[in-house]
């Protein structure tokens, strides 16, 4: 039983490399390194040891450090050598690198040493029960340096030179010229040997044909005809005369291998191809190693948003719900003053308490930057405490140095499903206010509403092929149509704000001015229509907006505040490498991991994301998108999960929603008596503060919020019974402050995190 796992030696193999490689496995036959794109691929064996996997890896990572992309590239499509250039060039350039490899990580002689013995004993090279030293150099060479040059082969005196010179190349364009040298001494060599496996039996047939002449080949074919024995003795003629020559050819050769034809036909020579035997059977009998059982792996890379097709800019959206209004209030059903009560409300009930929010918010940077202010000593002299010299040592001038605060700036996503009707009034009054104090303290945001409604996306893009929005690669996972309509922003003059302000104040009325589910007032936009969650089509779109948004404002922290009700719509398909019949039916192929190893990848930024094969439901992919965006952003992510009020449907949320401190569902933490007890239990907690944080995975903050009526922010009174004393006004303040806070319950949690 290995005691290792294939994500322990990949680390190890990025540690070897001191850099973050991409690792990926498949099923092929040999580890192999992509020295461009710095992937290192490494096959899925079975019976492997620990040992052997460190051959693998440390071999390949040798590779990774000092093998030249362009040379190695350059060398191997050389036309001037034959095919089997490539097998000399492979038997010096990894005794180089493992060389050089061992030389950084000297532990792993032991471990190379006792692999490539283990394949030995497997016969990987082909030469069980044959004598070595009876082998071609470049064969005996490679057992050579493969055992770590300690076996006990005999070597030629030229060959000892050519192995020292093997042993000290140390650069790529060594390589190259010692493998040159090689090549050429087993080009004579091996024809010397008549070792001609891969030699081309026709034109040494059509040189004989030409010296033998005819009279040869009809006694051979009747010698063939008579004795059966086929075309196996084609070509060697069989007069006497033929026979004596060759008796004195052999007399004067002392070696019985030596081919003759060699000094009269020079063309030949020039043909002949050396072979490394001992390489080629190695690669073959890597297929071996494959452990066909195993399941494959997928690796999926995540598809490039086109954003002139999914964002809707905010001047658009607003004169979309300008045009709205203004027919409205041609129609009769409201009138200005109307208009300027809803914003009169909002302002009176909610500017106060954000004033008061800045300043405990600049109260709470002030004390975290005091509280990392350094004094240190210079190496001037204060005048004014020379004369204290005998009694203080403490005579140095002193200098206060206070860290620059770090700049932050945040994305809002308002989820505009149609499960959000109930929700959207409160959410869209929560967000609003999180935009003022922005605003107020100067912090960069920008706020979208996301859907997928093409009949939306059609009015905003006056449009009506929307096309594809999301680009369609092989090996991409596939995303389809998602809507980014953005409705604030920090750059936005105060006039724009403002008028901005009063249409999001008009929209929040118009889901909330009913009557017996009727409408009597304000009616919301047909631009504004509610469709689905595709939560991660909308975090895969923003990931883009969010580099060119941290560039834009120079941030050096950038959040994702995500506002919801449900779960994400699922994406459950790719694009193969090489389509199928299947995929091309169903328009992908779909990810599972029932047969395969599902990773997500982007090696841009060198990030990898193995799907649990135990969250194969609409989690794994949002948990997976959600990294990758944290990833490649440098981001956080904050969710704001809007529950139902009251009863089952609240407790039924948070036992399928909520996880604990250790990133466990109520499901996996308890026993199943106890887990609608402990729902109950958190319900109970979420009505008090109106807030629960869960560690949902994909997240670094996740809060439950009451929706409905509860989601609404409430008229700030202090409230005193009686006589009004000292404590009495005392508590109702305290109270009232709390008040405040869970009223503005995603502005008030949000801001607990940011003030650095």
């Amino acid at each position: 039983m290995s005691n290792y796992t294939i994500e322990s030696k990949s680390q190890l193999a990025k540690l070897m490399a001191t850099e973050n490689l991409t690792i990926q496995h498949s099923k092929i036959q040999t580890a192999k390194f992509d020295p461009k794109n710095r992937v290192l691929y490494l096959p899925i064996w079975q019976d492997m040891t620990g040992v052997l996997y460190d051959l693998l890896t440390g071999h390949e990572v040798g590779h990774a450090l000092y093998t030249p992309a362009e040379g190695w590239h350059d060398a191997v499509v050389d036309k001037t050598k034959g095919k089997s250039f490539k097998s000399f060039l492979n038997v010096v350039e990894d005794a180089r690198i493992e060389k050089k490899i061992q030389r950084k990580y000297p532990g792993l002689k032991s471990s190379f040493t006792k692999a490539y013995g283990e394949l030995m004993v497997r016969d990987f090279f082909g030469i069980k029960g044959r004598d070595i030293n009876t082998m071609s150099f470049i064969n005996r060479l490679n057992i050579y340096t493969k055992s770590q040059y300690s076996l006990k082969i005999a070597f030629t005196g030229e060959e000892e030179k050519l192995i020292e010179k093997v042993k000290n190349v140390e650069s790529w364009d060594e390589v190259v010229k010692v493998t040159n040298e090689i090549y050429a001494y087993s080009k004579d060599e091996q024809f010397d040997m008549n070792d001609i496996e891969d030699f081309d039996m026709e034109d040494i047939q059509e040189y004989e044909d030409d010296d033998s002449g005819e009279e040869s080949d009809s006694a051979n074919e009747g010698e063939a005809d008579e004795e059966g024995e086929g075309e196996d003795d084609k070509g060697k003629g069989s007069s006497s005369e033929n026979e004596s020559e060759q008796e004195d050819e052999e007399e004067e050769n002392t070696s019985p291998n030596v081919n003759r034809d060699k000094e009269s036909s020079p063309a030949i020579e020039d043909q002949f191809e050396p072979r490394c035997e001992t390489d080629e059977k190695y690669r073959q009998n890597e297929s071996m190693l494959l452990d066909e059982k195993s399941k494959n792996f997928v690796y999926l890379n995540f598809p490039k948003a086109d954003l002139n097709k999914v964002i809707t800019p905010y001047k658009k959206v607003h004169e979309l719900m300008e045009k709205s209004w203004t027919d409205q209030i041609n129609g009769g059903l409201f009138n200005e003053a109307d208009v300027q009560k809803v914003v009169r409300d909002f302002k009176s009930k909610n500017e106060k308490y954000v004033s008061l929010l800045a300043k405990e918010f600049e109260m709470k940077k002030a004390a975290k930057s005091f509280a990392k202010i350094k004094v240190s000593e210079t190496g001037d002299i204060d005048i004014n405490k020379i004369a204290t010299y005998q009694f203080d040592d403490n005579i140095f001038r002193k200098v206060t140095m206070v860290p620059k605060g770090k700049s932050h700036g945040l994305i809002l996503l308002l989820d505009c499903s149609g499960s959000m009707s109930q929700n959207m009034g409160g959410s869209i009054e929560q967000i609003v206010i999180l935009a003022m104090f922005c605003r107020k303290v100067n912090i960069p945001f920008t706020m979208y509403g996301f859907s997928d409604s093409l009949s939306m996306w059609t009015r905003d893009h006056d449009d009506d092929n929307y096309g594809q929005m999301f680009s369609d690669n092989p090996g991409e996972i596939r995303m389809r149509a998602v809507s980014l309509r953005e409705y604030l922003n920090s750059k936005m003059s105060n006039a724009e704000f403002s008028r901005c302000l009063k249409n999001m104040l008009l929209l929040k009325s118009s889901y909330e001015d009913r009557k017996n589910y009727i409408r009597t007032k304000f009616y919301r936009p047909d631009s504004e229509q509610l469709s689905n969650t595709p939560l991660t089509q909308a975090i895969c779109a923003m990931k883009d907006v969010m580099l060119n948004f941290r560039k834009i404002n120079n941030l050096d922290l950038s959040s994702l505040v995500i506002v919801h009700d449900g779960d994400a719509d699922q994406v459950s398909y790719y694009n193969p490498i090489v389509p199928t019949d299947k995929s091309t039916q169903y328009g992908g192929e779909s990810i599972t991991t029932y047969d395969s190893n599902v990773i997500f990848l982007d090696s841009k930024i060198k990030f990898q994301y193995k799907v649990n094969p135990e969250l194969m439901n609409r989690d794994y992919m949002i948990r997976g998108t959600m990294e990758w965006f944290r990833k490649a952003t440098n981001s956080k992510i904050f969710g704001f999960f809007i529950t139902p009020g009251t009863g089952r449907n609240l407790q039924s949320s948070i036992l399928n929603q909520y996880y604990d401190e250790k990133g466990k569902t109520l499901h996996e933490g308890y026993e199943r008596y106890q887990t609608w007890d402990k729902a109950k239990d958190l319900a109970k907690e979420l009505k008090t503060n109106k807030a629960l944080v869960s560690n949902n995975p994909g997240y670094n903050k996740f809060f439950f919020i009451l929706g409905g009526k509860d989601l609404n922010t409430e008229i700030d009174e202090i409230e005193i019974e009686g006589k009004v004393t000292t404590n009495k006004l005392k508590n109702a303040f305290m109270k009232f402050n709390k008040k405040r806070q869970v009223n503005r319950v995603i502005v008030s949690k949000f801001i607990e995190g940011i003030a650095a």
